[in-house]
């Protein structure tokens, strides 16, 4: 099921992005973030003792002159368990601000469902951050600010 969310968000952004009209965005202008990608983490990353290897990610995100922002982020992080065991936590996010900077790099925050893959019951109402290029991810949740990870699949449009 997770998978097939990934999927789907991965699907509806491309989408959003293949209908989008070409732009530059500068301050005080509206903008898009959209990206469905594969990431890869270096070695020793980790999120909630889950050793972390890569990062899947679907996202189609409007940032408004005023700094808000709408649409999804989604983000499928895999790894190991302390106990060695394959396991994914999946980010849900809904985008509530954002921000493009001239030198390319792109903001967006909200408010995320964080579920852990194991059986315990997901998180609800957790802040995220994203800092983004086209070729690497900064995921922040909670007060956990992950190393950047970088892009070896697909893209990220900043637009």
């Amino acid at each position: 099921m997770k998978k097939l969310t990934c999927v789907i968000l991965i699907v509806l952004g491309t989408i959003a992005f293949a209908c989008l009209p070409n732009s530059t965005t500068a301050a005080g202008e509206s903008g898009t973030v959209t990206g469905a990608a594969s990431c890869t983490f270096a070695p020793g990353a980790a999120f909630d003792s889950i050793a972390l290897s890569s990062l899947d990610l679907g996202t189609g995100v409007f940032i408004e002159p005023d700094g808000s922002a709408t649409g999804p982020f989604n983000a499928v992080l895999s790894g190991q368990s302390l106990l060695g065991q394959p396991q994914q936590v999946t980010v849900d996010g809904k985008v509530l601000r954002g921000a493009i900077a001239p030198n390319g790099r792109a903001y967006v925050s909200g408010i995320a469902t964080i579920n852990f893959g194991n059986g315990t019951p997901p998180l609800v109402g957790v802040p995220f951050g994203v800092t983004t290029t086209a070729d690497s991810l900064v995921l922040s949740i909670n007060s956990t600010t992950l190393p950047a990870a970088q892009l070896n699949a697909g893209a990220i449009s900043i637009e």
